[in-house]
């Protein structure tokens, strides 16, 4: 459920906002930074795919080693219909991805998005009417909830939303088998949208990167730094160099 890894000493580690399927915006930033992936690291805050042009692209770069993710709201949704059995809830669960920008699956499949909402009705899993998608679930439910990046000088935390104040880091790990703790780090708004007054801040964590939340920039309250400057919405990416 966390992933925990050591500063790199080989190179640098970059963050990045959500990415939407905008991996052109990235690359471009990439390349600003000479960016190194025989050395240099990047970590995302998850949402790598739905909404921009490119997600199935999203697939080659979870298979890089040089490539770090968290899970985002917008993996889950995936997953929620994928890995649904029961009809009912498959569609449901199916029709809330396509809202919020699944589209693309019916692409990647070569199918009309039609014919893939029809076949949420069948009994039988969607996987095995459609194998390749197995290739998507696999990567995607590797994916940790956090990351933590730790040196002799500072421990970093990244999450796509938001960990509930009460919630100290060290015992994040523990506390994700509650519902409350896992929705937060998926889909919370809570703290950002309380403006600069309502203090927020996580304990036992230096610095925490995190996205879902569209800011006009980079914004921090406590220790926590919102990232998520709207690629798919206003193409404007934002990489930081945690170095």
């Amino acid at each position: 459920m966390v992933q925990y890894l050591f500063k790199n000493n080989k190179g640098r580690d970059f963050v990045c906002r959500d990415i939407h399927g905008c991996f052109e915006l990235l690359e471009e930033k990439l390349a600003e930074v000479n960016f190194n992936p025989s050395r240099d690291r990047l970590f995302c805050v998850g949402d790598i795919i739905d909404r921009g042009m490119n997600s199935i692209k999203a697939l080659q770069y979870l298979k890089e080693s040089w490539f770090y993710c968290v899970r985002g709201n917008h993996e889950q949704m995936f997953l929620d219909w994928i890995s649904e059995d029961i009809p009912v809830f498959r569609n449901d669960a199916f029709r809330f991805h396509i809202h919020n920008g699944g589209i693309w699956v019916a692409d990647y499949l070569g199918i009309h998005i039609q014919k893939l909402a029809d076949d949420m009705d069948n009994n039988e899993a969607i996987t095995s009417k459609y194998p390749e998608l197995n290739v998507w679930a696999d990567a995607i439910k590797k994916l940790p909830y956090a990351i933590e990046i730790k040196s002799d000088l500072k421990k970093i935390g990244i999450i796509h939303a938001e960990i509930p104040a009460t919630v100290k880091w060290p015992s994040l790990e523990a506390e994700l088998n509650k519902t409350n703790v896992l929705y937060s780090i998926l889909f919370s708004r809570k703290h950002i949208t309380a403006g600069r007054r309502k203090k927020y801040s996580i304990d036992g964590v230096d610095e925490i990167y995190c996205g879902h939340t569209i800011v006009e920039k980079p914004t921090k309250k406590g220790n926590v730094n919102y990232i998520d400057t709207g690629a798919y919405s206003v193409q404007h990416l934002t990489l930081i160099e945690l170095n």
